[in-house]
């Protein structure tokens, strides 16, 4: 007798797929959205698209075209001496629901993001980040002229953060 004798039937694992008698009761919609994100390449595409079509710039123009009513949010900067946490995210997304708020009452928005890009948080920073060889010959010049090359490096760095978290805003003039 071969054909290996028991319930598998010469199978894989020795069981037998049993067909799911519910399956043709399940009505499931058909759609061309895939089931995996794939963010690692949409969100750069999603972020570069946002970018071109310039949302912020078109909704300025328009208010300012129909001689709307202006609204400014006049925001607190945050200190350029590092990287974004979760309370600048909640900070900016707040703030970023007011604005978008007044757009859907018809008002020309005025928001164009700033930074904190001087004062001790930012030379402490820098100071951290050297050795204290480094800091031995340090110059009160010198200590500037680093804070500044610091500042601008985390100003371009939150502000590419910002804009990935969808904020909307005159970020090419800040």
């Amino acid at each position: 007798g071969g054909g290996g004798g028991g319930k598998g039937g010469g199978q894989k694992g020795g069981k037998k797929k049993e067909k799911n008698i519910y399956a043709s009761t399940i009505i499931l919609p058909e759609t061309d959205f895939s089931q995996r994100a794939n963010a690692v390449k949409r969100e750069p595409e999603l972020q570069a698209f946002w970018k071109s079509y310039d949302l912020y710039g078109k909704l300025s123009s328009a208010a300012e075209e129909a001689g709307a009513e202006r609204f400014v949010l006049h925001d607190g900067p945050p200190y350029a001496n590092g990287d974004l946490h979760i309370g600048h995210a909640l900070n900016k997304l707040l703030k970023d629901f007011i604005n978008r708020r007044q757009i859907l009452q018809g008002k020309q928005v005025h928001y164009v993001p700033g930074w904190d890009c001087h004062g001790l948080p930012i030379e402490l920073k820098v100071l951290q980040g050297m050795k204290s060889k480094e800091r031995q010959g340090l110059t009160p010049i010198t200590l500037r002229e680093k804070a500044a090359e610091f500042a601008q490096k985390t100003v371009e760095k939150q502000s590419d953060s910002f804009q990935r978290y969808g904020v909307i805003g005159d970020f090419e003039n800040p």
